[in-house]
């Protein structure tokens, strides 16, 4: 009787050394401190405002085929600070998905 994976006898024994690499120190308020100059601030709006700003959002995302292009445009206004646009996206997402989820 053959056997498929006979054993064979270990003879050399591998040895592995790790070293320590120094940790990088105050990176976490360096990159806020980035992000703080780079972002714009979010402007204080009306709830007229906001609620033109979240329908804009949401008939956006519906006219917006491209997965893609809809990610660049999310990225862009949450960089500019429009944040109640892309709440807009968020809802109209959020609907659809939940609609989709039934249909068979």
């Amino acid at each position: 009787m053959t056997t498929i994976n006979p054993t064979v006898p270990v003879t050399a024994s591998a040895t592995t050394t790790t070293t320590k690499a120094p940790a990088f120190k105050g990176g976490k308020d360096k990159i806020a401190e980035s992000l703080a100059k780079k972002i714009i601030p979010q402007k204080v709006l009306t709830p007229e405002e906001a609620f033109m700003e979240k329908v804009a959002g949401m008939s956006c995302a519906a006219n917006t085929q491209d997965k893609a292009v809809l990610k660049e445009i999310v990225l862009r206004e949450t960089l500019l600070g429009n944040m109640d646009f892309v709440k807009g996206i968020n809802e109209y997402l959020a609907n659809s998905a939940a609609k989709n989820a039934y249909k068979k």
